[in-house]
């Protein structure tokens, strides 16, 4: 059977009674946007890589629970993730802000002013990022980096469009004068 076809839900429904081949091809299709929406909000990589496992594992564990027609399967992944990111900042704390090498530092390799320019404004962009509270650093990550609609958003985080709307507001207003800096400062 060509797993490419099979829906999501069908997979959820095969990965219930244990099907590992079910369960691999939903990993596959939905790690990298996982991983993506943990980085934004753990910041280093190690710490994402450690989520997105905790949420597969999770999704292993609860996908008897999932119930098809309730909540499209990508919300409740989002779901899942979201709350395995807020598992993680809780138990770490501060310690998880702002520790990780730069991408420049760790690299043996010889790169050029314009990409070593652009590792630094990305740097400073996550670190923009951390600065804002967690419920604020969802909205913005699922909203902008995960390119979802303020709809979708706000069912991830369980909260009305208003709340999420209001969330996005402060933390645009937040991060506007250090985004300014940093254009400022290029």
């Amino acid at each position: 059977m060509d797993m490419k076809a099979v829906t999501d839900e069908e997979l959820m429904a095969r990965t219930a009674k244990g099907d590992r081949q079910a369960f691999d091809t939903l990993v596959k299709r939905h790690l990298q946007r996982v991983y993506s929406l943990s980085r934004g909000m753990v910041n280093k990589k190690p710490d994402a890589e450690d989520v997105a496992q905790d949420v597969f594992t999770r999704v292993w564990i609860y996908a008897p629970r999932w119930r098809a027609g309730e909540a499209a399967f990508t919300t409740w992944l989002h779901r899942i993730t979201m709350n395995c990111c807020y598992d993680f900042l809780r138990k770490r704390g501060s310690e998880a802000k702002n520790t990780e090498i730069p991408d420049d530092l760790a690299s043996n390799e010889k790169d050029g002013e314009a990409k070593y320019a652009d590792r630094q404004k990305n740097a400073r962009i996550r670190e923009a990022l951390q600065s804002l509270p967690e419920r604020q650093r969802m909205a913005v990550t699922l909203c902008y980096l995960q390119e979802m609609t303020n709809g979708e958003a706000a069912e991830v985080m369980e909260i009305h469009l208003k709340a999420l709307e209001g969330l996005l507001v402060r933390a645009r207003r937040t991060l506007r004068p250090m985004l300014e800096e940093m254009r400022e400062g290029t």
